[in-house]
């Protein structure tokens, strides 16, 4: 029976974080905050670059945030595939899925722009839809890019699985009322997603398709 797959991104299906921190770091430092540990970095990750940077810097201020995002989107658009690479088996995973006639959409807090062109770079076609972050579009964990998704595609909300590998995944599937399979070889451990409510979790790529398979 054909599934509706929904997948996060960073830390899900590419391991993004070196090529994150630099740009981060490098923005923080372009504006005299001091730079931050990758490990800093990762436990920031998942609500956004804005929220990201304001969690790094401490800072609340809307218009050097603002610049500050700037500064890492022009220096992560030229560097985001210095190092990022897809985790180990998950283009095979994916590929076995989409033979199987599944449905993949791609949702991620990270800008919309940079969401589109990683997805192309790494996936080509594997993915029917893919989202990411917009100034008009409620961010996950909030349902409204979920409800979104949903409508321009004509899909069945009741069907949906979502794979993530973050405390704001979790929330987004409980909000959205999805199925939800966290993985625990990105950002957060499997013991902080334990501690976020996900009940089921893979460790590998093949984990996650004997555990895709027998919903």
């Amino acid at each position: 029976m054909q599934k509706i797959l929904f997948f996060d991104l960073d830390g899900t299906v590419l391991d993004t974080l070196p090529d994150i921190a630099r740009s981060a770091n490098y923005a923080l430092d372009k504006l005299g905050f001091p730079t931050q540990t990758t490990e800093q970095v990762r436990a920031a990750i998942g609500h956004g670059i804005r929220n990201l940077l304001r969690d790094l810097m401490g800072c609340h201020d809307t218009q050097i945030l603002e610049e500050c995002r700037e500064i890492f989107k022009t220096h992560y658009d030229l560097h985001k595939t210095d190092t990022t690479k897809p985790f180990d088996g998950i283009l095979p995973l994916l590929q076995s899925l989409k033979s199987q006639g599944n449905i993949l959409v791609l949702i991620s807090n990270k800008y919309d722009v940079a969401t589109k062109e990683l997805a192309r770079i790494f996936f080509g076609s594997l993915f029917d839809g893919v989202y990411g972050s917009r100034d008009d579009v409620a961010a996950k964990p909030d349902r409204q890019i979920f409800d979104l998704v949903c409508q321009e595609m004509g899909l069945d909300k009741e069907q949906v699985i979502y794979i993530g590998d973050s405390e704001v995944d979790c929330q987004f599937a409980a909000n959205c009322g999805m199925k939800f399979i966290g993985v625990d070889w990105g950002f957060r451990t499997h013991a902080q997603l334990v501690d976020a409510g996900a009940s089921v979790i893979a460790s590998t790529p093949d984990e996650l398709k004997e555990l895709i398979d027998k919903i």
